[in-house]
């Protein structure tokens, strides 16, 4: 950590510590745990590799969000502030956040329980509860990033047939060729069916942390933002109840049973989640740099939209069976 941030932690906050532990995680960001008199604290320093300040403005935003969701119900971590700022700017270069730190382990496919997916569902229907009483902007822009409108979905398809070469990795070319027989049937209109409002909008496994058998605490909310809700629901199921290559219906059902002790949901509504987190997801992953070797989480994402390619016309009957 940086003599300046050490410093900051102490003018501005009041903080002084002993132990600073590098903590593991978080695209080109650094974070550390760090002991203090006043409990276990987290500081996150933003990448300005990644981070145009533009973007941090906007994550700011985002944290403000965060703020009245903790305050409607959410477990999340507890957001410090200073000067009514959440992100502290020390420099161009220094730009860094503190938070409680929040314990509990995280869990995937396979490790996850049925009441932890109980506990996930109910989770998931709190939040979204919260945020619609967040007020929504006047604008009412969907995000930048991802497919969320049939000719975005249309025109990453041209420009990627466009761009792969003939001796492209064979992978990569089957998988782009697959897509087209679901964008052919995509109708303008199937977006119109979600629901729009706030969302986390990065509602995976590396994100919630769970005790026993409830989840403890969602953390990282730096991309919520207006969008479909229903996106959460689709990765949140993509993301503990995709084993391998099957789904597996008793956690699903499980999400089902505690999304629904808050807020409406159905099994066909789970599908339309499912196929919605394809059209927003298949742009950031179905890349040449991801059907190749390549690190675990971007191939564990990879690999869950091949398997909504291969079986979007069947999804209704592989979480709905009769």
């Amino acid at each position: 950590m940086e003599d300046k941030i050490i410093a900051d932690l102490k003018d501005s906050y009041g903080l002084t510590f002993n132990k600073i532990t590098p903590v593991i995680g978080g695209l080109l960001n650094q974070k550390w745990k760090l002991s203090t008199e006043k409990g276990e604290l987290l500081v996150k320093q933003y990448s300005i590799k990644r981070f145009r300040r533009e973007q941090i403005e906007r994550i700011e935003s985002a944290l403000q969000r965060q703020i009245i969701l903790g305050k409607n119900g959410v477990s999340c971590p507890f957001l410090w502030q200073c000067e009514g700022r959440i992100i502290r700017w020390l420099d161009d270069e220094t730009i860094y956040m503190v938070m409680d730190f929040c314990t509990g382990k995280t869990e995937n496919a396979d490790t996850i329980t049925i009441p932890q997916m109980r506990s996930l569902g109910s989770t998931c229907a709190i939040m979204h509860r919260a945020f619609s009483q967040v007020p929504t902007p006047s604008v009412r822009n969907l995000p930048v990033f991802g497919g969320y409108t049939t000719a975005l979905l249309w025109g990453n398809f041209n420009s990627c047939m466009t761009k792969y070469s003939p001796d492209a990795h064979v992978e990569y070319r089957k998988a782009l060729l697959a897509l087209e027989p679901i964008l052919k049937q995509l109708n303008t209109d199937f977006f119109d069916k979600f629901p729009k409002g706030f969302a986390h909008e990065d509602f995976h496994s590396g994100n919630i942390l769970f005790d026993v058998d409830c989840v403890s605490a969602v953390i990282d909310f730096d991309r919520n933002c207006y969008s479909y809700i229903w996106h959460d629901i689709g990765r949140a199921i993509l993301s503990f109840a995709l084993e391998g290559n099957k789904m597996n219906v008793k956690k699903v059902c499980a999400f089902l049973e505690g999304y629904l002790q808050y807020s409406a949901l159905t099994l066909p509504n789970i599908a339309d989640a499912l196929r919605l987190s394809w059209c927003i997801e298949t742009p950031w992953w179905i890349r040449s740099e991801f059907l190749g070797n390549c690190d675990e989480t971007p191939k564990r994402f990879k690999d869950e939209m091949l398997w909504l390619t291969e079986h979007w016309f069947e999804i209704d009957s592989l979480i709905c069976p009769k």
